[in-house]
């Protein structure tokens, strides 16, 4: 049973990026797919760790402005991770509205 309540987009085109801070330090990843809520990325190079709510830093393309979320690890499998979008304003709820549309449509 699927349980997403909103859209959904694969992530085409150029590659997305953002910086996923683990013990207080940035790791890249590669965003895959990404909805209001939640996203999935590739992780590339990160320390093992036990937490699983960490901060996301992530610049749309076309914008100087700099998301930050809060995240929630779902569930892992190898480089891929699911994440739960825990909190983010209602300004960047937009933005990853309009960049799920954006890629929706690509």
């Amino acid at each position: 049973m699927d349980r997403r309540v909103s859209l959904r987009a694969r992530v085409g085109g150029r590659a997305l990026w953002l910086n996923k801070h683990v013990d207080g330090f940035p790791h890249l990843a590669e965003v895959v797919e990404v909805s209001e809520s939640g996203m999935l990325i590739r992780t590339i190079r990160e320390p093992s760790n036990r937490e699983t709510r960490f901060t996301l830093e992530l610049e749309i393309p076309g914008s100087s402005h700099r998301m930050w979320l809060w995240g929630e690890l779902v569930r892992k499998s190898g480089a891929l991770q699911a994440v739960r979008i825990l909190h983010a304003d209602l300004l960047e709820r937009a933005q990853l509205r309009q960049l799920v549309r954006w890629n929706a449509a690509a």
